[in-house]
């Protein structure tokens, strides 16, 4: 009797328990301290940046270092679509069908040197009738592509926790339970963009970029239960986290503009990434004009560098003891490790050119106007040593 009556009164002290937190009440209370949280931080407006948005504020500014005197690069985009039809409502919308703008905004971000030209035809031809007057950029570079794979669920992992424990014998048989789950599953979406020659209407050889990047869907749920011969009562809690498709899309683009115009530029565009990696199209690039120039475009691409590296040196393409000290003093600070070595060849010359001290911050910068359209789009290379033989 006096088990039974413990059964009974466990049972009620319980679901009295559970009762208590499902009142009206505390629902009503939740859901204030709820909406007090998302107002005051959930709600108001951020500014909207991806993890490689400030990349590409540095890289703007690497370029004011690199390309100081080159002419203005304009670039204007085709319409960035989905290629995979799964932003089709018939297929539930999942993904946006056009990041056009989002392409567009990337490009911005990068600064005065890296000019976006917009294409709106009907707008123009509608503000010319009514009298307006345009002048019209011509843009030296398209960017073409779309989003080109997007693969639900290519990885995934799952792991049940489960614990269970029965003790007593008939009225006073307890048992305890619980369980613990957890799954990963991640999905993978694509980008690719390609650099085309808006004169020729060609693409730029190796100029693409093409990555992916993985969105997380994670749930987990905890259950336990408390039984007693056959009345039994037990909580549930589920939680589930989905990183949004729509952020991850604008990331892939932030990056894949860098890259692709990092490498139209044949700028080392890696630096402005945490732990980034050398882009060997870069690098080929950069060794193949560097070994096609004369000894005295190399002299002048040289002190060219130095210069960057803020050592007075005159650009006079000739070997003199200026440039030597500037050479030995750069070299024995920075590159030691390396001993001696020959900066007349590619190997000698390329920790020199990608290793062009970068200051990020922007008050810092070196603020040299752009040179406006008109000149030459010559690779990196050949530009700095035609300025020097000027």
């Amino acid at each position: 009797m006096m088990k039974r009556k413990l059964r009974w009164g466990a049972l009620a002290l319980a679901v009295a328990t559970l009762a208590g937190c499902a009142t009206t009440e505390n629902a009503l209370k939740d859901a204030n301290a709820l909406l007090q949280e998302r107002e005051a931080d959930k709600l108001l407006p951020v500014t909207n940046l991806s993890p490689y948005a400030l990349a590409l504020g540095r890289f703007g500014r690497m370029l004011d270092i690199y390309k100081a005197g080159d002419p203005v690069i304009y670039m204007q985009t085709r319409s960035i679509l989905d290629a995979t039809n799964l932003s089709s409502p018939l297929a539930g919308a999942e993904i946006p069908g056009d990041i056009t703008e989002m392409v567009r905004t990337a490009v911005n971000r990068i600064g005065a040197r890296v000019v976006y030209v917009p294409y709106h035809p009907d707008y123009l031809v509608s503000q010319a009738q009514l009298g307006a007057k345009f002048g019209v950029t011509m843009p030296d570079f398209l960017i073409t592509g779309a989003l080109t794979e997007f693969d639900r669920a290519i990885a995934g992992a799952g792991r049940v926790n489960s614990a269970g424990i029965e003790f007593g014998k008939g009225d006073g048989k307890v048992t305890l339970g619980g369980d613990i789950k957890r799954t990963a599953i991640y999905s993978a979406l694509a980008l690719d963009l390609n650099l085309v020659s808006f004169s020729t209407q060609q693409m730029v050889p190796q100029i693409q970029a093409s990555n992916v990047v993985k969105v997380l869907n994670f749930s987990s749920e905890d259950n336990a239960s408390l039984g007693f011969y056959g009345d039994a009562f037990g909580f549930k809690l589920e939680g589930k986290y989905l990183q949004g498709r729509h952020s991850a899309i604008r990331t892939l683009v932030d990056l894949s503009v860098l890259e692709l115009i990092g490498k139209a530029t044949n700028t080392p565009y890696w630096r402005c990434i945490p732990n980034g990696k050398p882009d060997p199209v870069v690098v080929e690039n950069m060794r193949a004009a560097y070994n096609g120039l004369t000894p005295e475009l190399k002299l002048g691409l040289i002190q060219v560098t130095l210069r960057k590296y803020g050592e007075s040196v005159q650009v006079t393409q000739k070997y003199d003891a200026e440039t030597q000290q500037a050479l030995e003093k750069v070299y024995a600070q920075r590159y030691a490790a390396l001993g001696s070595v020959d900066v007349m060849t590619w190997q000698g010359f390329e920790p020199l050119f990608f290793g062009v001290p970068m200051v990020w911050d922007v008050a810092q910068a070196p603020a040299q106007a752009p040179v406006p359209k008109g000149g030459s789009q010559a690779p990196a290379a050949s530009a700095a040593g035609e300025k020097a033989g000027a």
